[in-house]
């Protein structure tokens, strides 16, 4: 009997180790999935309770988990998912679906110096995600955010590839040179993000309202733009490859002169001066009789040879992501070459990416990252500075070249006077664009490191250092036809070589402690540290008189072997004074029973570019949070209702982006020469250094912010959207103001105030979601009202130059700044059409007909009252006739001056945004994105200078200045059968009954005017872009290796719906300078074509 009992209970313990062994051994399969059904590869599958037990799913989802632990649960994760835990208890198979967290409140949102949960943010933040940058190619991180985001205006300064993309949160505020955000890469200041890849980006965020710019203190007075570049990912090493070819062509084209109008409409310029010109004329294009062969010859279409380059551009992305749960990694390298529509104009950037992340101990990490960047641009484009060829000669420059394109010349026979001539009419535009030859590099090398270490259990201290060096050159050729040489190099080719090497460091603490109490109670503090300085030096080399035929690289490789002249070499070297920010700060937010929000953030900035008086800015900011849908009462709501939050704040920012040392005086060493002085030693010639005369009273510009916000979902966040109200003051604008001083002409100072005013709203909205189909559609728009509070000193306004005809001008001052209004305000006079013939004396003669009177120099004569616009038409020549331009008298002297003068234009738009649908439907995707603006003015210089013969012997006028007789809309005094100028009353009213604007021959050759006729409404919606994709089938792609391949066309700025008559609505001319101005904003000179382009992209990774 025992044996009996000894054998069950062997029997028994041996079933009992038998199913721990099984247990113990437990082995759970599955597969991960999406709310759709389609595998997600790559998703982590981790033993809760079990470090470093786990994996990651393969090609079809699938995994594999051996259990060791006894808690019987599985943790699944994936990027952009929530997260899942699995009770898998006595489970072997199963099936896991994890839920898009695009649609979560629980999505975390970046901030200064931090993240926070989207449902906790008490700040107006805005965020594009870089899967949307993915999907549409662009070469401008600024230009995915184009349209995308409420009150974020984004301008391109032109169409050029390296345009400046002009970015201004809530109107900017500030007015100095620079108004754009504050942009952060990876938690480091830059000054541009133009030179990041955009398939380098994770995402970007919009810092607006001060409870989110505060935390950054002197430099956040206009906003703050993060970008996070993709950071390191643990699992099966991922190989991505990203590419692209794209071609382009000018959107769209201006109509100008034929080869007929333009010769009858320069003979009739000629005939109205008389013999000599007209002998002038016909030297030039054969006598009048001949003139109708003009009408059987092709112009040349300049537009199409200076903006018709079809070279294909191009984009290569590979990345490679992987690692373990400890050391993780990410590595991308992108090759652009961006080609523009000049030949020879265009960019190359090379962009290297590299993050690290490795977990030293369990409460201890390192981060390491490093950017490398390295553009060249080609050519000089169209815009901005003084020495270069303008966008607008396509129009101006004649269609034809007259005799010379009929009679076989041999130049080498003709005398030096008439080979110059020759050359100059014969000279092509592209010939005057190889006259300026540039070549600029810039090379950047970012290195990000930060220790995280968590030495207790509420406690974070954080270590970041970041160094960025930048190597620049700026090679400018000039051949010896060019403006440049003409002037100032003897007509002979001159280069100018310019270097400067810009450092910056940056030094970081922060000290987070994060607790929660009674599980309704949740305290983070930060306190932090950060210390940035940043220097330069330049070197700067002009070379001239070098042999006609030398090539620009050859120039630039033997700078020494010119002339050797007096004055061929002028070398200057310059080292920036040390610019240091040493600041203190920290951020307390607290929230209670996930309802009630508080965040209040303090900096104290100490800046060397001010007195020791006025060294420190303090910038506190507070805001409150209230989440209604979390309220008890708010229960029955849940089923419809998913988010409302209420959001309050108020706040200081502050902005001092000016020169160093504009509080004090400086010197510098005079020329290379040296003087014998004290001791009888010979000693440098100090000079002062300073361009503008010292001011020790500057101080911080400060912005103060106030914004009212309410968030918003339904349905699970399906629908969902923001609605914010803001008001904006900034004060103690930091401006150049001109000074009479002896030896300056302008002085930094604190002048005024300005304030705006705004609302912003957001909506997206998932419209449908199925397995096969999806449609998303999105909306926002920003209102914005800009208006000057007060200036210095009680001034009521300021006068400011474009800058566009220099001195010519008549009104040379074409801006103002006016209390009260807002600013970007054009000034000059109002136009009132065109003098008629009832405008001038008239008399009856013998045959009863009626003439006109004229005075005994042969000018016609005005009647009694009609005002005398002599100041308009000076120097043209017509002179003062019917058909001239008439401007509004508005003194009523009866005589127009520059006292006539008054606000012509408003270039600040009234409101802007933009919408886009997303659509998928099986393996296809769609995507449309529109922007628009509306109700700002451009002023339109390019139509002034295209519109009279300004300092052009024989120029080409847009189509409409063609005389009315010759199809076009313009007045005109010609008989164009005899070549006569006609001063009878009525023949010269009936030939122009049906003329809609003055002759371009009563304006001044050498004096454009600005006046209303110029300024244009600006307004417009454009198709921004539209792609459609294909997503290959994973059951097709995994037969060769291939997690996912996708295939696109995009077509970009594909309509513009706009009224305005220039190449594009969207410009904001740097005029004559590198940058544009905020005082002058809203120009359209000389501004390079936008183009329409198509693109076709592969998105494949393994």
């Amino acid at each position: 009997m025992s044996g009996n009992s000894n054998k069950k209970k062997i029997a028994l313990a041996g079933a009992l180790m038998f199913c721990v062994t099984s247990i113990s051994a437990q082995t759970v399969k599955g597969v991960v999935t999406d709310n759709t059904g389609e595998p997600i590869i790559g998703a982590s599958v981790m033993e809760v309770g079990v470090a470093g037990n786990g994996g990651v799913t393969d090609i079809d989802g699938n995994f594999t988990v051996n259990l060791k632990g006894k808690g019987n649960k599985l943790k699944i994760t994936y990027i952009g998912m929530k997260s899942q835990e699995v009770n898998v208890a006595g489970k072997t198979n199963i099936t896991v679906k994890l839920e898009d967290e695009a649609n979560s409140l629980n999505d975390v949102v970046v901030i200064g110096y931090g993240t926070v949960r989207k449902k906790d943010l008490t700040g107006a933040v805005a965020t594009v995600k870089g899967d949307d940058l993915v999907k549409v190619p662009v070469t401008n991180a600024a230009q995915a955010l184009t349209g995308k985001l409420p009150g974020v205006q984004i301008t391109t300064t032109d169409g050029s590839p390296d345009a400046e993309m002009i970015i201004k949160v809530r109107g900017g505020g500030s007015i100095t040179g620079d108004n754009s955000p504050l942009y952060i890469v990876d938690g480091f200041p830059v000054s541009s993000i133009g030179d990041i890849a955009p398939s380098d980006i994770e995402d970007i965020t919009v810092l607006k309202d001060a409870a989110s710019t505060a935390i950054y203190g002197s430099q956040g007075a206009n906003g703050v733009i993060l970008v996070t570049t993709k950071g390191a990912k643990s699992g099966k090493t991922v190989v991505s490859y990203n590419g692209y070819i794209q071609g382009k062509s000018i959107a769209k084209t201006l109509d100008t002169m034929d080869p007929y109008q333009y010769v009858m409409y320069n003979y009739e310029r000629a005939a109205l001066r008389g013999t000599s010109d007209i002998s002038s004329f016909e030297k030039r294009f054969g006598s009048f009789g001949d003139l109708d062969l003009y009408k059987y010859q092709k112009g040349h279409d300049w537009q199409d040879e200076m903006f018709g380059n079809h070279d294909l551009s191009q984009s290569h992305n590979i990345s490679v992501s992987g690692g373990s749960e400890k050391t993780k990694f990410n590595l991308s390298g992108t090759y652009t070459s961006d080609n523009s529509l000049m030949k020879t104009n265009g960019y190359d950037r090379f962009n290297v990416n590299f993050k690290l992340n490795h977990e030293i101990c369990k409460n201890l990490k390192l981060d390491f990252g490093m950017r490398l960047a390295d553009v060249t641009t080609k050519g000089v484009g169209t815009g901005g500075g003084t020495y270069k060829i303008r966008s607008y000669e396509t129009i101006s420059k004649g269609p034809v070249n007259g005799l010379y394109d009929q009679i076989d010349i041999d130049p080498s026979t003709l005398p030096d006077d008439e080979y110059d001539e020759y050359i100059s009419i014969t000279r092509s535009l592209q010939d005057k664009v190889n006259d300026y030859w540039r070549r600029k590099n810039e090379r950047r090398y970012n290195y990000n490191g930060a220790i995280t270490w968590k030495f207790l259990k509420n406690f974070t201290y954080r270590a970041e250092a970041g160094y960025d060096y930048t190597f620049f050159q700026q090679k400018d050729y000039y051949g010896a036809l060019s403006d440049k040489s003409v002037k100032d190099g003897g007509s002979l080719p001159m280069g100018e070589w310019t270097k400067k090497d810009t450092w910056k460091l940056r030094l970081t603490h922060t000290l987070t402690y994060n607790k929660t109490f009674n599980k309704v109670h949740n305290l983070n503090a930060m306190i932090g540290q950060e210390y940035v300085a940043t220097n330069n030096e330049s070197l700067n080399v002009i070379a001239k008189y070098f042999q006609k035929d030398i090539a620009p690289e050859k120039m630039f490789a033997s700078l020494a072997s010119n002339s050797g002249a007096t004055g061929a070499r002028t070398i200057n070297s310059s080292l920036g004074q040390e610019d240091r920010t040493l600041s203190y700060f920290g951020r307390l937010n607290y929230s209670y029973a996930d309802r009630y929000l508080l965040t209040f953030t303090m900096r104290a900035d100490g800046s060397s570019k001010f007195m020791k008086n006025n060294r420190w800015g303090y910038f506190p900011a507070a805001a409150l949070g209230w989440r209604v849908v979390e309220e008890p009462w708010m229960k029955g709501t849940k089923d419809w209702l998913s988010n409302l939050k209420l959001r309050l704040s108020f706040g200081t920012a502050g902005n001092n982006r000016i020169s160093s040392a504009m509080y004090e005086t400086t010197y510098k060493a005079y020329g290379n020469n040296k003087y014998y002085g004290a001791g009888n030693q010979q000693n440098p010639h100090y000079t002062l250094n300073n361009s503008q005369l010292a001011n020790p009273e500057l101080k911080w510009e400060t912005t103060i912010t106030r914004n009212i916000g309410l968030d918003f979902g339904f349905l699970d966040e399906r629908i969902s959207g923001s609605l914010d109200y803001y008001w904006n003051t900034t004060k103690d604008l930091l401006l150049d103001a001109p000074v009479t001083a002896i030896g300056y002409t302008s002085m930094q100072q604190n002048i005024g105030q300005t304030s705006n005013r705004g609302v912003e709203l957001n909506l997206n909205a998932a419209i449908l979601r199925h397995k096969d189909y999806s449609l998303n559609f999105n909306f926002n728009v920003g209102i914005n009202k800009n208006k000057v509070d007060k200036l210095a000193g009680g001034q009521t306004y300021q006068s400011y130059n474009s800058g566009a005809f220099s001195t010519d001008m008549r009104g040379y001052d074409d801006y103002r700044v006016v209390v009260g209004q807002p600013l970007g305000l054009v000034y000059g006079f109002i136009c009132d059409g065109f003098y008629t013939v009832d405008d001038f004396q008239t008399t009856t003669d013998e045959n009863g007909k009626t003439q006109f009177v004229f005075d005994k120099s042969g000018n016609y004569i005005l009647k009694e009252g009609v005002v005398d616009g002599t100041f308009i038409t000076a120097g043209s020549k017509a002179g003062l006739r019917p058909g001239a331009m008439k401007v509004r008298d508005l003194t009523g002297d009866n005589k127009i001056s520059e006292d006539d003068r008054t606000i012509i234009g408003k270039t600040q738009p009234k409101f802007q945004g933009g919408f886009g649908i997303n659509a998928t439907y099986k393996w296809f995707d769609l995507a449309a994105n529109f922007n628009f603006v509306v109700g700002n003015d451009v002023y339109n210089l390019d139509k002034m200078v295209t519109s009279q013969s300004y300092r052009n012997t024989y120029a080409s006028l847009r189509k409409e200045m063609t005389p009315v007789t010759l199809g076009g809309n313009a007045w005109t005094y010609m008989n164009q059968s005899t070549g006569e100028i006609i001063t009878d009353y009525e023949t010269l009213k009936n030939m122009n009954a049906n003329a809609s604007i003055w002759s371009a021959t009563t304006l001044s050759d050498n004096n454009p005017v600005p006046t209303s006729w110029a300024v244009e409404d600006g307004s417009f919606l454009r198709l921004q872009n539209l792609t459609v994709g294909f997503t290959f089938p994973k059951q097709w792609t995994q037969k060769f290796a291939c997690n996912s391949l996708r295939l696109y066309c995009t077509l970009t700025n594909l309509f513009c719906l706009t009224s305005y008559s220039g190449y594009d609505p969207e410009v904001n001319s740097s005029i004559r300078g590198s940058k544009t101005s905020g005082l002058t904003p809203g120009a359209d000179f000389s501004s390079y074509p936008k183009s329409f382009s198509w693109t076709a992209g592969v998105n494949i990774s393994f």
